[in-house]
């Protein structure tokens, strides 16, 4: 027992540490880009306005495989981090991935959802320029499963997720396993009612916009809490395919000459992920929970290595 509390404790003074770069969670750079330009959309790329399941319809952009039957490839879903833009998913703006559709994949990019988690949130509350209640988890179940299938893709789908949306997408797949069949959590945080985390948490999504941690599950005391932590709920992912990826924040080739926001954010935000995503790990192995897990000795929280391991799915099969 002594051990177990002194892990805990440590967990917790780890995550205090955190709280100034969770801060800048998510935090991207500009240039969007993918298959095609604004002016010449390429062939099978649609962005429209998708019902919100009970909040205002969300912005899905998505590109139809371009090599294969759509209705055949499987689709990949890929939730972006806690500062989501409303113009385009940071997955579009700061990553390739798009270009999955030209290697037999459908992709498939929800637009928003700032310091949302992709959940269901216990109030109404102010989102960007509205006020109503976020109903993510709902939208992510329902209509965004029946616009896909709309759309002429298949419903062999994959949630992948960064950062905030990397439990988001394991929580999500946990809630609908007839719905998606794997799901990715890459340098995300999967052990959000762990000592400590939900008032760095709380301290995020203040600092991404003035949102109230209390509006979205409640205090730390909450049971909303563990019944969205993915190490808590890893027992109701057994069956589901899981990847699981988090790096020692040690810079790389996509930081090789480090910047200080390197050092302040993406260095510590990625040692709590790779902690957050070890405790998983620990409690899936318990569980009896398999999967693919990539605790690599370099690799900050950048959107590069992100990108790599989403194309090192596509070429081991992993979607398939």
């Amino acid at each position: 027992m002594r051990a177990a509390w002194g892990k805990r404790a440590g967990a917790a003074v780890l995550t205090a540490a955190m709280v100034p770069a969770l801060a800048g969670l998510g935090a991207g750079v500009a240039g969007a880009w993918g298959p095609g330009t604004a002016k010449n959309p390429p062939k099978g790329f649609k962005s429209e306005k998708v019902d919100g399941a009970g909040m205002p319809a969300v912005t899905v952009r998505s590109w139809a495989s371009t090599t294969t039957d759509p209705a055949k490839a499987p689709t990949v879903v890929l939730l972006d981090g806690l500062r989501a833009t409303q113009d385009v998913s940071g997955w579009e703006r700061d990553s390739n991935v798009a270009f999955l559709s030209q290697k037999g994949v459908n992709v498939v990019m929800p637009v928003g959802g700032t310091a949302s988690f992709y959940t269901n949130w216990a109030n109404t509350s102010k989102h960007g320029n509205g006020t109503y209640k976020a109903t993510w988890g709902n939208f992510l179940a329902s209509s965004l499963p029946a616009y896909i299938k709309s759309r002429g893709f298949s419903s062999n789908l994959s949630l992948v997720g960064i950062s905030m949306g990397g439990g988001a997408a394991l929580i999500n797949a946990a809630n609908n396993p007839g719905v998606y069949k794997r799901a990715a959590a890459l340098s995300g945080f999967l052990n959000t009612s762990a000592p400590g985390m939900p008032v760095a948490v709380g301290v995020a999504m203040l600092d991404a916009g003035g949102y109230n941690v209390l509006d979205m599950w409640g205090g730390p005391f909450d049971a909303n809490w563990a019944k969205n932590d993915p190490t808590v709920q890893v027992g109701r992912l057994k069956g589901t395919k899981l990847w699981i990826t988090a790096s020692t924040g040690e810079p790389g080739k996509y930081t090789p000459n480090p910047s200080p926001a390197d050092i302040v954010q993406g260095v510590p935000l990625e040692i709590l992920a790779k902690s957050q995503s070890e405790a998983f790990k620990a409690a899936a192995d318990k569980a009896g929970v398999s999967a693919h897990y990539d605790f690599s000795s370099v690799g900050t929280h950048t959107w590069g290595y992100w990108s790599d391991q989403v194309w090192q799915m596509q070429r081991t099969g992993w979607f398939n």
